[in-house]
């Protein structure tokens, strides 16, 4: 099991790669057609709000005890799995054009 310390590590470099896919998708989406560039928006948008939470969620990990760290965990990884799924969801809207 990773500690505390590990945990934010990972998730700090996490956040930093989904960061760099975030703008480079962006980018992506400005040289395609306006269908593919709504769906884009619609999903960027969901993407970088849950991308803000697990954010949050950093902040708080870094902030706590032990004993809360645990509890934040929890709902840190189902962020983490929702964002995930997102990307997957993005990729498959570039994958149909």
């Amino acid at each position: 099991m990773a500690t505390r310390e590990e945990y934010i590590e990972k998730l700090e470099a996490q956040l930093k790669e989904w960061n760099s896919k975030l703008d480079e998708l962006e980018q992506k989406a400005d040289q395609e057609s306006q269908e593919l560039k709504g769906k884009w928006q619609e999903k960027a948008k969901s993407l970088k709000a849950k991308r803000r939470k697990l954010s949050d969620k950093l902040d708080k990990i870094k902030d706590s005890g032990e004993d809360t760290f645990e509890k934040i965990k929890e709902d840190t990884e189902i962020l983490w799995g929702d964002l995930k799924d997102g990307f997957s969801d993005v990729k498959a809207i570039f994958q149909e054009e």
